[in-house]
């Protein structure tokens, strides 16, 4: 079952978070990552609204997320996200509803 990345993310330093990004989505075309969307201004219709980016990604499963997350090479550029930017991340099973 596939696993959803959603990443809300304040950036505090653009061409840092620039670099990180550069180096993080060949990371993503390689393993075959989607990125299903990435919004530096989502449109709120309930609750409080954020200016923040999110971003949402599928892996085709938890362990090619693991695989990613925990390899060498993303602990590498991570710390460049982590100077560049404040957020969160959430990780969801996809559900195949049909109706």
């Amino acid at each position: 079952m596939s696993l959803i990345m959603v990443a809300i993310i304040s950036i505090k330093d653009d061409d840092k978070y620039l670099e990180y990004q550069n180096k993080v989505l060949p990371m993503f075309e390689e393993l075959g990552v989607e990125v299903l969307a990435v919004d530096d201004s989502p449109r709120s219709i309930e609750g409080e609204a954020r200016s923040q980016r999110i971003v949402v990604l599928r892996f085709a499963d938890k362990e090619e997320f693991n695989s990613w997350y925990e390899s060498e090479a993303y602990k590498a550029i991570k710390p460049i996200r982590l100077n560049a930017s404040n957020g969160e991340i959430h990780l969801l099973q996809e559900l195949n509803l049909r109706f």
